[in-house]
């Protein structure tokens, strides 16, 4: 069909002839040369027909590969861009991933080295603790001495107790070097008095009152309340006390022991000698014994850092 255009001219010149027929068929004379117009008329005719015919499979198949082209050419571009984008994500993930295994190896690296400082630390502050220990080896600890007692009397009150304990015991063997009492803890009652530090001259002596204090008949009065205590550094008290359930139970199956370096339960039992460096492997060697029916440990939780395993590891190229 002819496009509007077309299809108006052509119209157009219908509507010619037609007049002009008539024109003819009313007794008109012809116009000469009228065959040659009416040639004319149909080759424009012909003309339009032709310009609006319907493209050729030559144009169809140039015009599809002008299209192809262009389409491969946005394309190959689009391409390329995507092409620039995922090798330089690639780039930056392997950074990150560099970075991270790096981060990983030092972080290591820094818990191996903590653990190796706690452990030096723990050795340090134990080999500290036994150092105070022993300066105050020939030191005793008395509890129950009432405030009234001022420090100038003090020896004389001391020396009255310790030849209660030792009747045996010359002047001479119970030296004193001094004695003096010590700040009251604030969780203690004010009307507690506070504990008296006595350093004996031999040390054999301040065993041996040690000894008779706890194995002894009792002080009669006013001596009575006074208790005797090694004099032990903090850390070391700590320590022991971790082990009271231990001893506790030891007490009450009167098993004998006593305390080692580092801090342990040494106890002689059916001519063997059994060290409990700690509370688990002392519950179980109770348990053993039938002192103990059955034992959880306590769940422990470490705040240590932990070693961190890396996610991937790297591959020597060929």
């Amino acid at each position: 069909m002819a496009p509007p255009k077309a299809q108006q001219q052509l119209e157009g010149t219908r509507t010619s002839r037609s007049e002009k027929g008539r024109k003819i068929q009313d007794g008109g004379s012809p116009i000469s040369g009228s065959s040659i117009s009416g040639l004319d008329l149909e080759e424009q005719d012909v003309d339009l027909l032709s310009n609006t015919s319907p493209a050729s499979e030559r144009a169809m198949h140039d015009m599809l590969q002008g299209l192809l082209a262009t389409l491969q050419a946005d394309f190959k571009e689009a391409l390329q861009e995507l092409r620039r984008d995922v090798q330089d994500l690639g780039e930056r993930t392997d950074n990150l991933e560099t970075k991270s295994d790096d981060i990983c190896l030092a972080h290591n690296d820094l818990v191996d080295r903590h653990q190796n400082l706690q452990i030096a630390h723990d050795a340090l502050a134990t080999k500290f603790a036994d150092l105070e220990d022993r300066s105050c080896r020939n030191n005793m600890r008395i509890r129950g001495v009432p405030e009234a007692v001022v420090l100038t009397d003090l020896p004389a009150y001391l020396m009255e107790v310790f030849q209660l304990l030792l009747p045996s015991a010359s002047l001479q063997d119970l030296l004193l070097d001094r004695a003096h009492r010590l700040p009251k803890a604030k969780h203690l009652s004010p009307d507690v008095p506070r504990d008296v530090i006595v350093r004996v001259h031999f040390y054999h002596i301040k065993e041996s009152l040690m000894s008779a204090a706890r194995k002894g008949p009792t002080l009669p009065a006013p001596y009575a309340t006074l208790l005797l205590f090694a004099d032990l550094s903090a850390t070391t008290l700590a320590k022991r006390r971790e082990f009271l359930p231990l001893t506790k139970l030891l007490r009450n199956h009167e098993v004998a022991y006593r305390w080692g370096f580092p801090t342990k339960l040494l106890i002689w039992r059916e001519g063997r000698l059994h060290a409990i460096t700690n509370i688990p492997s002392g519950m179980q060697l109770l348990q053993e014994w039938g002192f103990v029916k059955e034992y959880t440990p306590p769940r422990v939780v470490t705040t240590s850092p932990l070693n961190v395993s890396p996610e991937w590891h790297r591959v020597k190229p060929k």
